[in-house]
C-alpha cells in the first residue's frame, strides 16, 4: 500500500489532498508546501483562436499547457500530481 504524505486518496483523476502541518514545518525552510485549498484551486483553463491559456498563475510552457488543455485537469492539484508524465 503506497502512502501520500499530500493525500488521503490517490485515484485515477482524483486525488483528495489533505493539509499536514508537520510535514509543512519540516519543509517550510526549503521548500512551499502548497495548503488542501492552494492545490483544490480550480483551474482557468482558455482556448481563444487556437491558442490555450491558463490564468490561473502559473510559469509553464505552451507545451505544458497543450497538455493541460488535453488531458483537462480540473485543479492547480491535479496539474502538478498528473498521471500523463
Amino acid at each position: 500500500m503506497h502512502q501520500y504524505p499530500l493525500a488521503s486518496t490517490v485515484e485515477f483523476q482524483h486525488i483528495n489532498f489533505i493539509d499536514d502541518p508537520a510535514l509543512s514545518k519540516d519543509f517550510m525552510p526549503l521548500y512551499k508546501v502548497l495548503s488542501k485549498e492552494e492545490l483544490n484551486e480550480p483551474l482557468d483553463i482558455r482556448n481563444s483562436k487556437g491558442k490555450v491559456s491558463l490564468e490561473n498563475k502559473n510559469n509553464l510552457n505552451s507545451s505544458e499547457l497543450e497538455q493541460i488543455f488535453y488531458w483537462k485537469p480540473n485543479t492547480v492539484g491535479e496539474v502538478m500530481f498528473n498521471f500523463w508524465d
